[in-house]
């Protein structure tokens, strides 16, 4: 491939050659294609292809989980080669419904889990606690020897990595199949088309980690890795209703730190994933990362008795939650207040304009001049060109610069002020202004990004519920709290966002990410919700 890649051909050529890897026994017929019109639900689509086994279907299950997988391959019940095949067939079927995938490497896949198959008959011992265990990536992280552009083709040829990047790294030494997969992220992505939401294809899967979050709900990788600045990993976990703890740092933008973490199927694989990784000790390594072992800070509930003192944010004060995902926090605050194990209480936005403010100005502090440099001649994709445009977004000087982040450190501890005079352990709030939104419409990204700016971690579940017409109907006639107010209202409309998931997201404070996880353990009591 050049070094110099001329759009769109630089584009077109990386189409050709992931589409070329699709073994022809797994094209889907454009007749089969046109059984799914946009607005399917296409998560039925991989039994109703009869491309793959029973065998296959069982192990690809969404139900079936990376925990029950690797327990399966410990047992000799299935191989590494049988669970890789398996869900290559089921990414492959995928994506050509959903446009998820940016590279596809399954020879390669295939071939190392013969290997981890021909070690473990050998020896009698599992490689890792990852052993088999198929993962997929986003686009911009690095496996070596592949492209890691991060969607602009302008970097096709030129950012190839030369190593494994340190948390692939870390999984391939625990174990895990290669990564066979690299995800579609939701943004420039040179012409391989918008991922779709697999639950219906009106509608975003997320993102920018949406090709991830895609591919895990509709079962054709039982864990993807993903990162999030601002809801790149919330986001799409949200929107397909699986799950994701958004915690540990990555290094390279310190206005607001950036985390990399997973899209899985359940809550203990959060637990085996953040086990695994932390296990290995990464901030050996990683200068970013302090020493905090995952269950290094087990949290004491502030609540009487011992209860965990849960604050409720029903808005941020900024956008109002659309209808279903009122209802889904409605209906899990009343489950909840019939248990023992919680102390419930309001908890009033305060500050949160201010955080997605200051964070816009954040994100860009060139101006977004950086992002243009590396578009070579494509178009900017309309929400990319939209945020690069917002008045936050300028370039600053380098005192300037320096003002932000005093600025930035002045909000952090007039936040944790806050927090604290609450007197909680958690807050639980919506992971987004609604459930997954029509493509092309997302605009507002607070419910997320003011977690990322004030640096607590969060962790997204799905509650049982879907959006249902009936049950959701339009109901907002007030006056909007601000742009993005209106513009929610404005692009709800209740038959576009039939059977969405709706998810929730639990919030805690900075460095103690065990607290988020153990009271999504408690809420799991009450899953799942029923409509």
């Amino acid at each position: 491939m050049s070094l110099n890649p001329v759009w769109p051909q630089a584009a077109l050529d990386a189409v050709a050659q992931r589409d070329a890897c699709i073994p022809e026994s797994l094209r889907l017929s454009a007749s089969f294609l046109a059984k799914y019109p946009p607005g399917s639900d296409v998560t039925s689509a991989a039994a109703e292809s009869g491309l793959m086994t029973d065998k296959e279907l069982e192990i690809t299950d969404p139900s079936n989980d990376a925990t029950s997988i690797l327990a399966a391959i410990k047992d000799k019940k299935i191989t590494a080669l049988e669970v890789m095949t398996a869900f290559m067939k089921r990414a492959v079927i995928g994506h050509q419904l959903l446009c998820c995938l940016t590279q596809m490497f399954f020879e390669e896949g295939l071939a190392r889990a013969r290997e981890l198959d021909e070690h473990y008959e050998k020896t009698g011992e599992l490689v890792g606690p990852l052993h088999g265990l198929p993962i997929s990536v986003k686009e911009h992280m690095a496996i070596k020897d592949k492209n890691a552009t991060g969607g602009f083709s302008g970097d096709l040829g030129k950012l190839v990595s030369t190593k494994h990047g340190h948390l692939n790294q870390i999984l391939w030494d625990a174990g895990c199949d290669k990564p066979s997969a690299k995800h579609n992220a939701y943004r420039n992505i040179f012409l391989l088309g918008q991922t779709l939401n697999p639950h219906n294809t009106k509608l975003s899967p997320g993102g920018s980690s949406g090709g991830c979050g895609a591919l895990v709900s509709f079962g054709g990788s039982p864990m993807s890795i993903g990162s999030d600045i601002g809801g790149s990993l919330r986001a799409p976990a949200a929107c397909c209703g699986i799950y994701t703890l958004s915690a540990s740092s990555v290094s390279g933008n310190d206005t607001i730190a950036s985390a990399a973490g997973p899209l899985v199927r359940s809550s203990r694989d959060l637990e085996l994933f953040f086990t695994t990784v932390y296990s290995a000790q990464p901030w050996m390594t990683d200068v970013y990362l302090s020493p905090l072992p995952w269950g290094y800070q087990i949290p004491k509930w502030t609540g009487t008795e011992g209860k965990i003192r849960l604050g409720v944010m029903w808005n941020d004060g900024v956008v109002n939650p659309q209808p279903p995902i009122r209802r889904a926090l409605r209906t899990l605050v009343d489950a909840l207040r019939k248990t023992s194990a919680f102390e419930i209480s309001d908890y009033e936005p305060k500050f949160h304009a201010d955080l997605v403010s200051t964070a816009h100005r954040l994100y860009f502090p060139d101006g977004g001049a950086s992002v243009r440099k590396r578009v070579t001649g494509e178009p900017l994709l309309h929400l990319t060109e939209w945020a690069l445009g917002l008045p936050e977004v300028k370039d600053h000087t380098t005192h300037e610069h320096w003002a932000l982040h005093l600025e930035r450190d002045k909000l952090r501890k007039m936040y944790a002020d806050y927090w604290n005079s609450q007197k909680v352990d958690a807050v639980l709030c919506p992971a987004g202004p609604g459930p997954a939104q029509a493509l092309q419409t997302s605009k507002y990204w607070g419910y997320t990004s003011a977690w990322n700016f004030v640096d607590y971690p969060a962790v997204v579940f799905p509650t049982g519920l879907r959006a249902d017409p009936a049950l959701d109907p339009k109901d907002d006639t007030r006056e909007p709290w601000s742009k993005y107010d209106a513009h929610s209202t404005a692009c709800y409309e209740p038959d576009i966002f039939k059977n969405a998931p709706l998810s929730l997201q639990i919030v805690s404070r900075r460095n103690i990410d065990e607290a988020s996880f153990m009271v999504l353990k408690e809420i799991e009591k009450v899953l799942p919700l029923r409509n």
